[in-house]
């Protein structure tokens, strides 16, 4: 596939969306909080169950995601560490880096633009890359957001069991283990489907909204989180799905283009948590991470562009 038919096809549905929830950012004064609650508990979940209980992958292939999710964030985080020291980075700020690097942004961008590239396949990939992220998030995420504070960051891990989604995952696996999954034509099913399909531009409202009122003060430190994560990190993708070998080759590049998403949200709000009252050289963790996700999201248009043209192409798989 051409560059412009990925932009057209791919990219510019999300972008467009996107930006109408950055306007709607900077010229109203609407609450994100609302949006994000009702996505988070109600739209994601219904997608994820709805996804997961009608997929044809296999526990292999679910299997393997979790490996690949897992040993991507330690490769990053790892990789990470070492730039940011030689960068001069420590502390919380080294922290926030590693945040960056490791964790994309596999649900608000990462579900859309897998869908519009890779159709049901790249969704329900989507839905499980972002569930066991999540969990990722919340265990060594927290550990990593509160090293150096001074607070063990255990009380946190518990947000996972809160999050509706874990449960509509495990919802999902145990109604197709009992051979109970509903009929797709059925209203219970049809009307899961309809809440969650409504998740995707909600999302992408979300995106727009959070970028319209994101700090950028820490512009000018933003270039070793960049280069992770807009050029490193697609390699690392790569590199990980060549040694998983996925069966479904379009479960492989759904892989490597969820991990080149840009930064994600969710560290953002365990930084905050963590360690807003902590400055390094004038700028805190959160106002560090909420540039990186700026910087990335705005320049990921080009690179998931140029990597939907080449992984739609068959390149590497």
């Amino acid at each position: 596939m051409s560059l412009t038919a990925a932009f057209t096809n791919a990219v510019l549905p999300i972008l467009g969306i996107a930006v109408v929830g950055y306007v709607l950012g900077r010229e109203t004064e609407i609450d994100v909080e609302p949006l994000n609650t009702a996505g988070l508990y109600v739209l994601v979940p219904a997608l994820a169950f709805h996804s997961l209980a009608t997929t044809n992958l296999g526990g292999e292939a679910i299997g393997k995601l979790a490996v690949g999710v897992v040993g991507y964030a330690l490769v990053m985080m790892a990789i990470a560490w070492t730039a940011g020291r030689a960068v001069g980075e420590s502390g919380t700020i080294l922290s926030a880096l590693m945040l960056a690097a490791a964790f994309p942004n596999s649900g608000f961008v990462g579900i859309p633009i897998s869908e519009f590239a890779f159709g049901e396949v790249g969704r329900t990939t989507a839905v499980l890359y972002l569930t066991i992220q999540n969990v990722v998030v919340y265990t060594i995420g927290v550990y990593v957001a509160s090293r150096g504070t001074g607070e063990g960051g255990l009380s946190a891990v518990t947000e996972i069991f809160r999050l509706p989604l874990l449960y509509a995952v495990v919802g999902a696996v145990v109604v197709r283990a009992l051979g109970v999954v509903p009929s797709p034509e059925t209203s219970i099913m049809e009307t899961i489907q309809l809440v969650g399909d409504a998740s995707i531009p909600v999302m992408l409202l979300i995106v727009g909204i959070q970028l319209a009122n994101t700090d950028v003060s820490a512009v000018s430190r933003s270039a070793t989180p960049s280069v992770l994560k807009l050029a490193v990190a697609p390699l690392i993708g790569t590199a990980l799905a060549l040694v998983l070998a996925f069966e479904d080759p379009t479960v492989a590049r759904v892989f490597v283009l969820e991990s080149a998403t840009p930064t994600a949200v969710i560290p953002l709000a365990l930084t905050i948590e963590y360690a807003s009252d902590i400055r390094t050289e004038g700028i805190s963790a959160p106002e560090y991470l909420s540039t990186a996700i700026f910087t990335t999201t705005a320049a990921s248009v080009v690179v998931l562009t140029v990597l939907i043209a080449a992984l739609q192409a068959g390149v590497p798989f």
